[in-house]
């Protein structure tokens, strides 16, 4: 995490990663149980938080959004962790985006803003933050999309290039007003809202973990091995299955993905946007 010297390009940006841990929301209203926040908090430490430590620029502020009433053994775990990684803000209520955007608004000063989403018991890719700065020539109001991404379910590698997914980074300039946040829209759905910029990348930029509790994953990419992912990932990855089995795997993951885009043909052309979306480090002004 960096609090001093958050600001890009000379003070004309500032980068704020945003995770929601257990706010009140459209999917969890009520109180997590402690087992629950337990189980969180493992895949947390184990996924989310390494992958901070060690991103090849510190220039960014990550807020982790947690709710007011969580319980008193939560918040001290939670103290002790965010030394030095990131700001624990505690949310009175349900989370909002009005909520949000005041929060923002109120931490920058700088014309532009970036804000970037990722989940909780999610990891993304050392140079994610890097990557997603070297977008930025100023615009007005432009969304970020790296499109090649991963899964990780089983203790299996999948590869998954993916637009519009739940890693995306607004960069906009609320000189008028609040600024709007990455939360401004479901992250299938910012296309709505602005222009969506896709940025294919050498390597997979984030990496879904698909355990038990998630709310909507599912495993949807091509079996891959573990040299194509983890030495991009600062998170531990603990990968079987040798080259034979990833093959047989593979095979039978072209015949899912093709099964997928005849029941839903407009995955088709999601999947032809990741094809033609520009090259990191070649991306255009807009």
């Amino acid at each position: 995490m960096a609090s001093d010297g958050a600001e890009l390009l000379d003070g004309r940006a500032t980068h704020f990663v945003l995770t929601r841990f257990n706010v009140r929301s459209f999917y969890h209203k009520g109180e997590p149980t402690d087992a629950w926040l337990f189980e969180r908090l493992q895949l947390f430490e184990k996924y989310c938080a390494p992958s901070f430590r060690n991103q090849t620029t510190m220039h960014f502020i990550w807020l982790v959004f947690f709710d007011s009433l969580s319980p008193a053994w939560f918040k001290e775990k939670i103290s002790a962790l965010s030394v030095g990684l990131f700001q624990p803000v505690y949310v009175e209520g349900p989370f909002s985006k009005e909520f949000l955007s005041r929060t923002i608004g109120d931490l920058c000063s700088t014309p532009s803003i970036i804000t970037t989403r990722v989940d909780n018991d999610d990891a993304v890719a050392d140079d994610f933050i890097e990557t997603i700065q070297k977008c930025f020539h100023g615009q007005s109001r432009l969304f970020i999309n790296l499109v090649n991404g991963a899964q990780y379910a089983g203790n299996r590698l999948y590869l998954r290039p993916y637009t519009k997914n739940p890693f995306s980074s607004l960069i906009e300039t609320p000189a008028d007003g609040l600024p709007a946040t990455v939360f401004v829209e479901h992250h299938y759905r910012i296309d709505d809202y602005a222009p969506v910029q896709n940025v294919k990348t050498r390597h997979p930029m984030w990496l879904q973990v698909v355990h038990g509790g998630n709310v909507l994953n599912e495993i949807v990419g091509l079996r891959t091995t573990a040299r194509r992912i983890a030495p991009h990932f600062s998170a531990d990855l603990e990968v079987e299955g040798g080259l034979l089995e990833v093959t047989v795997d593979q095979a039978l993951g072209f015949v899912r993905i093709l099964w997928r885009l005849i029941r839903k043909p407009s995955r088709v052309g999601q999947l032809a946007k990741t094809l033609v979306a520009r090259t990191a480090g070649r991306t255009a002004s807009k």
